[in-house]
């Protein structure tokens, strides 16, 4: 298989602060938010009911498999489970009349789980996606709809919030559109979106993220991006960026809060010392000239060092300080980011759009006269 079929696509989560790395292997993007909406109901499911089976098998490093079996054989596979030492969590039927139990459990223990449902009747082992995938949507329904009401019936009005920005919902996604560009050496969001199932909003997420860390070039005039980068620079350039939206995303969960990556070029900055740097904030300049300092440790090099790749705290309040470093006001990281920082993504946008309403044919430049 390609490394592209190969890459793992990885839901991570956050559940009462503690990060969830569950493996989907080749589900799509929508399959995989059914199965946080599962999995964040069976949480809270299970904490009204004093447990926490299945908080366990997370933390294990998620990887989850589920084996379905006839229902009459549920005291034997309880029996058997306690023998050979094995964690799993039931999935309740709600209101399901198939006559099949499902049990999650983690990929550790499946040469055990193998081997346990060769004696139960209609035993089956499944991989997360191949179980929503043959899963029937409105019985998956119907058991969201149980795990609600059961949630109501114990009082629950607050459960823990489970932290599923759309940038994390698959955290190799851009990786593995990245290995797909080194193979086409040109892309474009209909084919990444043909070629690797995925949604537009997601295709247009990753070739934007890969443009912006310096994988692509800009977008032609027919919507197509050309890999501007070797595979060995992309592999060293990935490992930084993950490592970047790892801490990102460990912010998130621990502050309760978003964050917006921005670029920034180096001919803003203004000063450095061992921890930080300073960079006058764009489109503040003359009278209205701001800057705001940023960890060292939250930037990322791109374009062959002449651009940073770092983040603002949307509910943060930024200090501006004068080009002398007194604080001359404070702004909301939001507000930061839409009035100065979001120009250059609107901008590949809007270059996106207009290449999008002209037809293919203009790809033939004009010969010069």
């Amino acid at each position: 298989m390609s490394e592209i079929g190969d890459a793992v696509q990885i839901i991570r989560v956050t559940y009462d602060g503690i990060e969830i790395a569950m493996k989907m292997g080749s589900a799509t993007i929508q399959s995989m938010q059914k199965a946080l909406d599962m999995i964040v109901a069976m949480l809270e499911y299970e904490k009204t009911m004093g447990k926490t089976n299945l908080k366990g098998l997370l933390e294990k490093g998620g990887d989850l498999q589920v084996l379905s079996f006839a229902d009459e054989d549920l005291k034997k596979f309880r029996r058997l489970a306690k023998k050979y030492g094995i964690l799993y969590s039931e999935l309740p039927d709600g209101k399901r009349k198939d006559g099949i139990t499902e049990v999650m459990f983690h990929s550790e223990a499946a040469p055990r789980m193998r081997m346990m449902s060769q004696k139960l009747q209609n035993g089956r082992i499944f991989n997360m996606d191949e179980f929503l995938k043959n899963g029937n949507e409105e019985q998956l329904e119907q058991l969201l709809k149980y795990l609600e009401e059961q949630k109501g019936k114990k009082g629950n009005k607050s459960p823990s919030k489970l932290h599923t920005e759309e940038e994390t919902v698959i955290d190799n996604l851009i990786q593995k559109v990245g290995y797909y560009a080194m193979e086409k050496k040109t892309i474009s969001v209909e084919t990444v979106k043909t070629d690797l199932q995925v949604e537009t909003n997601e295709a247009k997420k990753a070739i934007g993220q890969l443009a912006k860390i310096g994988v692509l070039g800009s977008v032609d005039e027919v919507g197509n991006y050309h890999v501007i980068m070797d595979r060995e620079a992309f592999d060293k350039r990935i490992g930084k960026y993950q490592e970047l939206y790892k801490r990102m995303r460990m912010i998130e969960s621990s502050k309760n809060t978003a964050l917006l990556d921005i670029t920034i070029t180096k001919k803003l900055i203004a000063e450095e010392n061992d921890h930080a740097i300073k960079t006058r904030v764009p489109g503040m300049y003359g009278q209205k000239e701001g800057y705001i300092w940023i960890n060292k440790a939250d930037i990322m090099e791109i374009h062959n060092g002449k651009t940073l790749l770092t983040y603002l705290d949307k509910n943060k309040d930024y200090k501006i300080y004068s080009a002398d470093n007194r604080v001359i006001r404070t702004i909301k990281g939001e507000d930061l980011y839409n009035g100065h920082y979001d120009r250059v993504e609107a901008a590949v946008r809007q270059r996106y759009a207009q290449a999008r309403q002209q037809p293919v044919k203009t790809a033939e430049r004009p010969k010069r006269r």
